[in-house]
């Protein structure tokens, strides 16, 4: 597909993919404005932008013209396809941008991912390893991930489509470096998973939700908060003299 252009708050950006109507979305500004704004509020050019679920690319790009390098992880194989074919029509903002072909998950190996609808769609998780679109991919570990990031300030962005929970317990060499989080949660997604068992989502988002301790702006530990959160790091106390 020829690249055409896109405008994402007055940024250009090329895309080659087969989503129209998304870009038409966010050039007319009904996508995730929120998201846009916290890059633009904590991405600058010591940052390194980790994108936990970078589907097509609208983060990573739009975040490539501020930060120093991007990290774009996405596992979903027709959403990588795209991605990819999005960050080479964009020469400049490519030599920024680093692409991880797998899935984040707390134990190595191959992990089971599906899709509702179908590839691609923005939609992927682990919690649909059992609809009939599935497929294997190879999985990155928190600590493997740290291992293979920058030593530079670090922004990140999760968004995992119910993902998160069984992985936020175990993200802490990440959320360690980690100066904002833009976290989306998906309790609908998890109650499914657990078969409507409200105590056992519970019992997952409170552990999740721990994990985050150390942010300001953290959502609550107990019911199942849901929708977009702006986590930053609290300062640390100073030294005693």
């Amino acid at each position: 597909m020829n690249p055409r252009r896109v405008k994402i708050n007055g940024r250009t950006i090329c895309v080659a993919d087969d989503q129209p109507t998304f870009w038409a979305k966010v050039e007319a500004g009904r996508w995730e404005p929120a998201t846009l704004a916290f890059i633009d509020a904590h991405v600058d050019e010591s940052t390194t932008f980790l994108d936990c679920g970078a589907w097509i690319g609208p983060t990573s790009l739009y975040a490539a013209f501020r930060a120093r390098s991007v990290v774009a992880i996405e596992a979903d194989p027709e959403a990588l396809r795209q991605l990819r074919s999005n960050i080479a029509a964009n020469q400049e903002l490519a030599e920024k941008i680093a692409i991880l072909p797998w899935a984040l998950s707390p134990r190595p190996g191959l992990v089971t991912m599906g899709s509702r609808r179908k590839p691609g769609d923005s939609m992927s998780s682990v919690l649909f390893a059992d609809a009939e679109r599935s497929w294997q991919a190879e999985a990155i570990t928190p600590d493997e991930l740290a291992s293979t990031l920058p030593a530079a300030r670090l922004v990140a962005k999760i968004d995992l489509e119910g993902g998160e929970y069984a992985l936020l317990p175990h993200f802490a060499p990440i959320l360690e470096r980690a100066a904002a989080v833009h976290l989306s949660l998906h309790p609908a997604f998890l109650m499914e998973w657990v078969d409507r068992d409200a105590a056992a989502a519970a019992a997952l988002n409170r552990k999740a939700m721990m994990a985050l301790a150390a942010f300001d702006g953290a959502p609550p530990n107990e019911g199942l908060p849901a929708g977009e959160w702006v986590l930053t790091r609290q300062p640390r106390p100073l030294a005693p003299r």
